[in-house]
């Protein structure tokens, strides 16, 4: 068995070091990123099932009941600021054209800390009144 030289075992401790930086942030982002999509999925189901609730009773308070029901119930640990959740009816009752709509943003924060300030996600459900 041959021995390497200690130069040699110091070029391989820097080629780790440079490797290992580079896989960290990698996995910092999968991370991130894995965060902001299942919270963006959880926003636009509670959208959706917030504009089908207020679309079928024709009520806006029932479907920002659902809405906030909904949301919790999928993403129980968050705790950044949410907005917009109120049920919105564009039109008449009977119009073709009469939707319900539900746009709602939820602002948070890096969990890794790579991106400074706030990140702002939005989804929009939207129900034809009446269901």
């Amino acid at each position: 068995m041959v021995k390497g030289s200690s130069s040699d075992r110091g070029a391989s401790a820097v080629e780790f070091a440079l490797v290992a930086i580079l896989l960290v942030t990698l996995l910092m982002g999968i991370l991130e990123f894995g965060r902001l999509w299942a919270i963006q999925g959880s926003l636009a189901q509670a959208s959706r099932d917030a504009a089908r609730t207020a679309a079928i009773t024709d009520s806006a308070s029932a479907g920002e009941s659902k809405f906030t029901e909904v949301f919790w119930a999928l993403a129980p640990s968050l705790s950044d600021t949410l907005s917009g959740s109120t049920p919105v009816r564009n039109g008449t009752v009977g119009d073709e054209a009469c939707r319900w709509t539900v746009t709602a943003t939820y602002t948070t924060r890096s969990m890794t800390g790579f991106w400074p300030g706030d990140i702002p996600i939005r989804a929009q459900g939207a129900m034809r009144c009446n269901g």
